[in-house]
């Protein structure tokens, strides 16, 4: 394959973990059941990531999630030699008025939706939604988007208003009347769904949920503790590979057991010394979220002793306590207490990782078509450099449009990378990049 052509061709990732092998199989099962679920009859919804799944999972709804689906596509194409699904897709939304510059997941979701066959898709698609559900916060084109993809599928949908708190806001605990506030936006989130599907509230069957999503919470921050070890025991395409039963299964017993066993596997690791890689010399952070078309990206550095101790995206924050008398006040608390803790580590958060993880670089995944990531990415690397002196590179491309991205350019930028941190160490001298790794 000519270099111009493997720019653009979905490089793999190799897991260094048995159970990040395992996450393949936990999202198959996962789509296959709510494909079962809908055949049933039962309720299914499409949700925006960020809203609180132990909810859907109470009222016996099961959940799709467009921007996980988009990564998706991303990640599979028909042929090896065929464009992956997310291109197929946002090409349909391209012939239809929406602009490239718009975010690489919405025109994937959007050409899925206006494809008019949802099975015609990785693992069969997403069941056929009976209701929409977003939020307001983070993303600026969300809430029209999933507005647009309501009245295309004709199907009802609700928006949970989550308070925003900018500037000096970002860096306080939440008040007690925004959490008051986001408690009645839950409170008619869970009126709506209820009205639309006909399930009833049942707070003893969320407590059931929040029991587990805490006890699964406690777990991953385990696991984050885990990977400050030297040498590093889990890599970010490990961790990536990881994430899902977090992110959008949080309040199942499945997640738990998940997380259980990648907890055990990093506790052997670390008990015996047994690192990501053989040799490692060098540690790296990535910071953003990563290009699903090519995770083979995470390996790069292996070849010359480099390993990606963290990857700062999808990682569990600490939560507040417990308070199973009032589970919607909880959540809200949490929520909002949780984002405080994502935009600190955003914003104050890096140098301390560095620290922490004893990092060398950092890889910075600038989502150009992601205004609300890649604007505090710019001043992030700025602070790396002239505050930690920590050597940095950046990638600007969408994040499952590989038509954004140059494999040519990229990976000189990533040798001169990698050939700062060796120099600044003072390790022997550059003895190959990673493009070893592609023959």
């Amino acid at each position: 394959m000519s270099e111009d052509k493997a720019t653009t061709k979905t490089a793999k990732s190799r897991k260094s973990l048995t159970t990040a092998r395992s996450g393949w199989q936990f999202i198959q099962d996962d789509f296959r059941e709510g494909h079962e679920h809908k055949k049933a009859g039962k309720p299914v919804v499409w949700s925006c990531a960020l809203i609180e799944k132990e909810i859907y999972y109470a009222l016996g709804i099961h959940p799709y999630y467009p921007e996980q689906f988009a990564s998706l596509c991303a990640i599979r194409r028909k042929t090896p030699e065929s464009d992956n699904d997310a291109i197929r897709f946002s090409r349909i939304a391209e012939q239809a008025g929406y602009s490239t510059d718009l975010c690489g997941y919405q025109r994937t979701a959007m050409g899925y939706v206006l494809n008019g066959d949802l099975s015609d898709a990785p693992l069969g698609g997403m069941a056929a939604p009976d209701l929409l559900i977003t939020s307001s916060k983070v993303c600026d084109l969300r809430v029209k988007w999933w507005e647009d993809m309501a009245q295309r599928l004709n199907v009802p949908m609700f928006t949970i208003d989550k308070p925003e708190r900018f500037f000096e806001g970002m860096l306080r605990e939440p008040r007690p009347h925004e959490i008051r506030y986001y408690r009645s936006q839950l409170e008619d989130c869970i009126a709506f769904i209820s009205e639309v599907t006909g399930q009833a509230y049942d707070p003893g069957r969320l407590n059931e949920c929040l029991d587990l999503s805490y006890k699964t919470n406690e777990l991953r921050l385990e696991i984050m503790q885990l990977c400050k070890a030297v040498p590093s025991p889990m890599s970010a395409a490990d961790g990536f590979a990881t994430m899902y039963p977090g992110m959008y299964c949080s309040g199942t017993e499945k997640a738990y057991q998940f997380y259980r066993t990648l907890r055990d596997e990093l506790r052997e690791r670390v008990e015996t010394g047994r690192g990501q890689i053989e040799n490692e010399r060098f540690r790296l952070l990535i910071l953003g979220m990563p290009l699903w078309f090519n995770m083979g990206l995470l390996n790069y550095f292996e070849p010359i002793g480099g390993a990606f101790a963290y990857q700062a995206n999808y990682n569990a924050t600490p939560w507040p306590s417990r308070n199973p008398d009032e589970p919607l006040l909880e959540i809200a608390t949490r929520t909002l207490t949780e984002g405080t803790s994502l935009i600190r580590m955003m914003v104050t958060g890096t140098e301390e990782l560095v620290r922490e993880y004893q990092i060398d670089g950092v890889l910075i995944s600038s989502i150009i078509t992601c205004r609300p990531v890649y604007i505090p990415m710019l001043e992030t690397r700025h602070m790396l450099e002239t505050k930690l002196g920590v050597p940095s590179v950046q990638i600007e491309c969408d994040l499952v449009d590989e038509r954004s991205f140059s494999w040519g350019q990229v990976r000189t930028r990533l040798d001169a990378f990698a050939e700062q941190i060796l120099h600044r160490k003072g390790l022997s001298e550059y003895p190959g990049s990673g493009k070893d790794a592609e023959k």
